[in-house]
């Protein structure tokens, strides 16, 4: 039956183990004491969700001393990793709160993972770089005999799918887990020993067959160990013990499994007991680039800013600015940093937990002693206890919850909204970030191991993207004489620099120049003179310091599983110098650039926006449908438009609009001379030159494209006939690069569509024809066909136009019963702020027309609304009816 008796609990690590394969006994780890080992372990937790779940964990990781611990069961939605005080945890789950596999290891190891694999909800993988050879670590979660055999049989392909990719040639290969099978207690092929537990079944023949098929020994059947040390599951009421959990590891590496074992004593109130095994390893030396603490830039904003001030304001008076402006910039910036790090300081790291007390962790470990008592007094006081734990993990964050509300009330009666807002926001939402280590995916197929791979592929990736070569290919400008003299470009003021620098934002990512926006908008007077001297020689000479013009590119993933370059959006970190001379250069350059801007370009413009470019679309739509008119629309998507804008065709755009020279010069030398490096894991690429695209995160990008594709539409349309409403001919309505084509006619639209086309090879950008949709919008059906480069673009019913549902009906009935259902799920997330009674009425009102309101109503000023939607709204939104 596989039942035991419970014995004496010993505390000792690994005492009084003896292997069939020979003398692996406390003598032989004493003798192998000054190697590195590393403990590993699985454990199906039953569920995370717990709010004291997670401390719980780390106790028993600390406990047991276990380096890397493969959870079963974890029922945390979506993937994601968490790092918590000296732990980081990587988790998948699914979409319901079932399932889900993840590790948590020590923080110290971090350097060391290659990579993570979320596969599923059911198997995760974790790659080490160890020596002599890599580490793969593979956590399953199987399903219960309740599962159809298709279903155990496609988590073995996943499992099959990692080892082929990963797990060939020199590695070591650990899978473990919890398999809901049993393996037996008798020798099979040197894969299974004879101190198994159980008697084995179907789904553990199926376990042996793919042990065989990749060379796997199960470790945990080869160690002679009391029957308590061996099963790993306990059925309901302790009536059945089991071994179903099993750590296997390459036959060729199982001399390195020193022993293996489970331990009952550990506790997380599961019915599956821990099973680690100790591995002889050795982690490989990775030297990590510490992440640098951020400055206290609060003391900046505060009186506390005063000795950082004077002490600047002192050095510039007794030093004079220097000829060139390189060093100039670099005599600046060092007396700027050595006074930030004098006078502000950084900020210490914090290691406060949430709302864990002293009380919680005192029942865990009153809760702890009483799992391995099988008395009915035992299992009578664990329940009593895990009850009582629950009754203070609630009452702990009700206090703490408490305490935040109090926070938020206290800020906003001081007025500090925007520090407010941000409690809110870590309120709110959930705190684990995407995987980082999940490795890149080579052109041929091949996914990377290395950090170094990653890199490489990322320089390769942005040298393709913005075309390096094409920035030998830039034109030259005509000379300053040549050009007309009422033009070149007046001197810049210090009252424009002082603008500048009071429009930068508090809090932003720091540039390679490590100076925060707050540093610079701290400088005294004498400073801003020296700044304003330091900007006027960039203006005058045209000449950039290096710094100045370096971009930090950080990936962000754009959805799960992101294995290519594309799959990432990147956000730029660009110096705070830098960002006020663009500020200073778009206030010189904008009247002249809406001069030239259509009324149809609603992107990045005053007064203008979303809603009304969505409205113009809904609203056009309606009056056609009025008269009987139809209106045949082509959503164009093009592809990497940002990035695909030829330095040649806009540098021509500002001359040709009669932008002053230096200007010009100004934006042509930061374009051909700015440089990009890609932050991968803390680590930085070589430098990548650019050569085409306008500059992501800069101030002036939004105007310029704005210009640029305002001339390509110009170029392409200028012949062409839109729809005619009143005086005006509307051909096009234009969200920067998010553009709806209007024609009256499927002809019409044909032949816009190619003018597009063939306006865009001209100016460097391409349709992305997969992407562009055709509708047409009226009373009656009408099949379309429209061709773009030999491919039918798809004619939609609906489509989502700048986060709005646009149906070819005119209707928006599903676009607000959509909104609705938005509105509740926002509701869900921020239920606990919006409940709170110690938080002030009025002030919880204005959480929801933020975080509710705003989800629901958006677009609401283009809706077309009946009856039964208005109810529906005032009941949501709790509007009283008049």
């Amino acid at each position: 039956s596989g039942v035991c008796p419970h014995s004496d609990i010993r505390v000792d690590t690994f005492g009084g183990v003896t292997c069939t394969l020979g003398a692996r006994n406390e003598e032989v780890v004493a003798k192998k004491k000054k190697e590195e080992l590393m403990k590993i372990a699985t454990w199906n937790v039953r569920t995370m969700n717990k709010d004291s779940k997670l401390e719980n964990l780390k106790r028993e990781m600390k406990k047991n001393n276990i380096d890397v611990m493969g959870l079963s069961e974890v029922r945390w939605t979506g993937e994601g990793e968490l790092d918590t005080e000296e732990y980081r945890m990587v988790y998948k789950g699914g979409e319901k709160k079932e399932k889900g596999v993840g590790f948590i290891y020590k923080m110290s190891l971090n350097p060391c993972v290659q990579k993570v694999i979320p596969k599923s909800d059911r198997v995760i993988a974790l790659k080490l770089k160890s020596i002599p050879v890599d580490t793969l670590i593979i956590q399953v979660y199987m399903p219960t005999s309740e599962a159809t055999d298709e279903i155990v049989e496609e988590i073995y392909k996943q499992i099959e799918e990692i080892l082929e990719e990963n797990g060939r040639g020199q590695i070591r290969t650990i899978v473990m887990g919890d398999w809901n099978s049993v393996v037996g207690d008798e020798n099979v092929d040197g894969i299974v020993g004879k101190f198994g537990y159980g008697k084995k079944n179907d789904r553990g023949e199926r376990l042996i067959e793919f042990c065989k098929q990749y060379g796997l020994w199960i470790s945990n059947t080869w160690f002679k160990q009391h029957k308590r040390r061996l099963y790993t599951w306990k059925s309901p009421g302790d009536r059945m013990r089991y071994q179903i959990d099993y750590i296997m590891i390459n036959e060729r590496f199982k001399n390195s499994i020193m022993k293996a074992k489970t331990y009952p004593g550990a506790d997380m109130d599961t019915d599956h007991n821990l099973l680690a095994a100790v591995v002889r390893t050795k982690m490989k030396h990775v030297k990590q680039k510490s992440s640098t603490r951020k400055w206290n830039t609060d003391k900046l904003r505060t009186e506390d800013a005063e000795p950082y001030r004077n002490e600047i304001e002192e050095t510039m008076k007794n030093n004079a600015p220097k000829d060139d402006v390189k060093e100039e910039w670099k005599s600046v910036k060092d007396v700027i940093l050595n006074s930030l790090e004098k006078n502000i300081g950084r900020k210490a790291r914090s290691t406060k937990k949430d709302w864990i007390t002293q009380e919680m962790l005192e029942k865990m470990e009153e809760r702890r002693k009483w799992k391995c008592d099988s008395s009915e007094n035992g299992r009578r006081q664990y329940r009593k206890l895990n009850n009582e734990l629950r009754r203070e993990t609630d009452k702990a964050r009700e206090i703490w919850m408490e305490e935040q509300c109090e926070k938020i009330e206290e800020l906003e009666r001081y007025s500090k909204i925007e520090e407010m807002y941000r409690v809110v926001k870590n309120l709110t939402t959930k705190k684990a970030k995407t995987i980082s280590k999940q490795g890149m995916r080579r052109k041929d197929g091949r996914v990377t191991s290395s950090e170094e791979e990653n890199k490489e592929i990322w320089v390769e990736y942005i040298k393709e993207l913005y075309d390096s070569e094409a920035n030998e290919r830039m034109d030259e400008m005509e000379s300053q004489e040549e050009c007309d003299q009422n033009r070149i470009g007046t001197e810049i003021e210090e009252w424009e620099v002082k603008k500048a620098l009071k429009e930068l934002k508090y809090n932003k990512a720091l540039g390679c120049d490590n100076i925060p926006s707050e540093a610079l908008k701290a400088l005294g007077p004498c400073a801003l003179a020296r700044m304003t001297h330091i900007i006027n020689r960039i203006y005058d000479t045209g000449t950039w310091p290096e710094d100045l013009l370096k971009t930090i590119l950080l990936p962000l993933p754009k959805k799960p599983n992101a294995t290519e370059c594309k799959d990432y959006r990147t956000i730029s970190f660009i110096c705070h110098l830098t960002k006020t001379i663009t500020r200073i250069m778009i206030k010189r350059i904008e009247k002249k650039v809406e001069e030239n801007i259509g009324e149809d370009q609603f992107g990045f413009r005053k007064g203008k926006g979303t809603r009304d470019a969505m409205g113009c679309v809904r609203m056009l739509a309606e009056r056609l449908m009025d008269v009987n008119r139809d209106m045949y629309v082509c959503f164009i998507d093009w592809e990497k438009a940002f990035d695909r804008v030829n330095w040649n065709i806009l540098m021509k755009i500002l001359k040709d609009i009669q932008i002053n020279w230096k200007d010009r010069r100004l934006i042509r030398e930061l374009y051909k001379g700015q440089k990009v490096v890609v932050r991968v894991e803390n680590e930085e690429t070589e430098e990548v030159i650019i050569g085409r695209g306008v500059r992501q995160g800069c101030c002036m990008s939004p105007a310029l494209f704005n210009l640029y594709a305002e001339k390509l539409l110009e170029e392409a349309l200028i012949n062409e006939r839109g729809i005619v409403v009143g005086n005006e001919n509307l051909k096009n309505i234009k969200y920067a690069d998010d553009q709806a084509v209007l024609a009256e006619s499927i002809v019409d639209l044909q032949r816009m569509v190619e003018n597009i086309k063939e306006a865009g090879k001209k100016y460097g950008m391409k349709i992305n024809a997969g992407k562009t949709k055709v509708m047409k919008i009226g009373r009656e059906e009408e099949r379309m066909n429209v061709v773009l480069e030999g491919q039918t673009l798809e004619q939609v019913e609906h489509f989502r136009y700048l986060g709005g549902m646009i149906y070819s009906n005119g209707s928006c009935t599903k676009e607000i019963r959509s909104r609705i259902s938005m509105g509740k799920t926002a509701f869900v997330k921020v239920n606990d702020i919006l409940t709170a009674r110690r938080i002030p009425l009025t002030l919880r009102k204005r959480f929801a027309k933020c975080y509710i309101w705003s989800v629901v109503l958006y677009g609401s000023e283009t809706w077309t609304l009946r009856k039964k939607e208005e109810k529906y709204l005032e009941t949501l939104l709790l509007v009283p009816r008049q």
